[in-house]
């Protein structure tokens, strides 16, 4: 798994696109029948497989599932729903947020409420949905 996402990581330093096929590869091939053993929240709902990393934080009322990866250190706030996704370490993500077929690139704070957005890279550091970096996955 940490070759595939060293690849994803390598291919969004030097700007290049990820298809939605190298996303769902990747989802299909490293997140299947991993367990759920580590993370600090209330009541989350898991939709398998989902991987999380050491010291995930997950807020009230967030939905994870299906085919969602979860680095180390990161913070999910209240009442998001992450499917088909990557979100790699680092990562904050405000309230209200859903993701679908996304990747969130590595050290991004988004700490606005209300996003819907599908088939997209998110980056950067904001409180404004506005100053969102994003782009469409190739």
């Amino acid at each position: 798994m940490e070759k595939d996402l060293e690849y994803i990581k390598t291919k969004l330093d030097n700007q290049e696109s990820i298809s939605s096929e190298e996303l769902t590869d990747f989802l299909s091939k490293n997140v299947i029948n991993n367990r759920i053993e580590e993370y600090i929240g209330d009541y989350p709902t898991f939709i398998e497989p989902v991987v999380l990393g050491k010291n995930v934080i997950i807020g009230d009322d967030v939905l994870l599932g299906p085919n969602v990866y979860i680095g180390d250190n990161c913070e999910i706030g209240d009442y998001n729903e992450i499917s088909n996704s990557i979100i790699f370490d680092n990562v904050k993500l405000g309230e209200i947020f859903k993701l679908d077929h996304c990747i969130v690139v590595e050290n991004s704070t988004l700490t606005f409420k209300n996003l819907d957005i599908a088939f997209s890279i998110l980056k950067g550091k904001t409180d404004k949905k506005d100053d969102l970096e994003k782009e469409k996955l190739g």
